[in-house]
């Protein structure tokens, strides 16, 4: 007995704890979770190829849609930018015509008594003795010929005159009144044009109603007077001369820009008379 106690453990706790641990371990074999043949394990975290190529497709997709309605806003910015700078100058235009009586010529020469531009600014002031003159040094010293024209107008009658009846034009220590604040940076120095940002070949055009009918107003980008319908013109809604048809704003006069891609005649054309684009009118139309 004492060697037993001294050498040994007594056998019934030796086989209680051997059965304890036969359940212990047939509790964990039961609770371990077995896979049938061909059925992926719940802890695999890998994408196959296939599902990696859908989401490359899925993401795709949804970059080409924010490009395009990227793009679509930026264009509509653009847009409205250059609308708001018509309107402005339309007002300029119109502020022009209640401070001095009438519109100002939108095509003239400069150099003769008889021409449309010294006519217009020896009514305005009577006591000028020196229009011609005071007008040919008014004008960009590179430009040449020397003439008014749709293209450069609204630089040169909205840049104002002096408070000098008799040197309205003068540049000999004498300040213009402007009637539009111009970003030089976008004025052409040797033609006078004014052109939106970043558009250096889609100028804003002056066009006098009072010569709609009678002028093609060619500059560096030609167009005509716009009408509101056609009768198959090459260039549509816009008059090349002689025409009679019914214009927009008959009485007053139009600004016109070329728009987004810098040409006369297409959707994206911008007005004094129009909300949006040519297009936008066009859509209204058929509705």
């Amino acid at each position: 007995m004492h060697s037993t106690q001294k050498h040994g453990l007594p056998p019934a706790p030796i086989k209680a704890l051997s059965a304890s641990a036969g359940i212990a371990s047939a509790a964990i074999t039961r609770v371990t979770p077995t896979y049938a043949a061909g059925i992926p394990s719940a802890r695999r975290s890998a994408f196959t190829l296939v599902e990696l190529l859908v989401v490359i497709v899925i993401l795709s997709m949804l970059a080409s849609l924010v490009t395009m309605a990227s793009s679509r806003a930026m264009t509509a910015a653009r847009n409205a930018a250059i609308k708001a700078e018509i309107d402005m100058l339309h007002m300029a235009i119109m502020n022009y015509k209640n401070e001095y009586g009438s519109f100002p010529p939108a095509i003239s020469g400069i150099s003769s008594a008889s021409d449309a531009g010294v006519k217009h600014l020896s009514r305005l002031f009577p006591r000028c003795n020196a229009c011609p003159a005071q007008l040919l040094a008014a004008f960009p010293v590179s430009a040449s010929p020397k003439t008014i024209t749709a293209t450069n107008a609204l630089t040169y009658w909205l840049s104002g005159f002096t408070d000098d009846p008799t040197a309205p034009l003068s540049s000999s220590g004498l300040t213009r009144n402007k009637l539009f604040a111009f970003d030089t940076s976008r004025v052409d120095q040797t033609t006078g044009a004014y052109f939106p940002s970043g558009k250096s070949g889609a100028n804003y055009m002056y066009l006098n109603s009072s010569l709609y009918a009678t002028n093609s107003y060619s500059g560096t980008a030609a167009a005509g007077a716009m009408r509101q319908t056609y009768s198959g013109d090459t260039t549509p809604f816009y008059n090349s001369g002689g025409e009679t048809n019914d214009f927009f704003n008959p009485d007053t006069f139009q600004i016109l820009c070329a728009g987004r891609d810098e040409e006369f005649g297409n959707d994206d054309d911008l007005s004094n008379f129009w909300p949006g684009t040519r297009r936008d009118y066009l859509d209204s139309l058929n509705q």
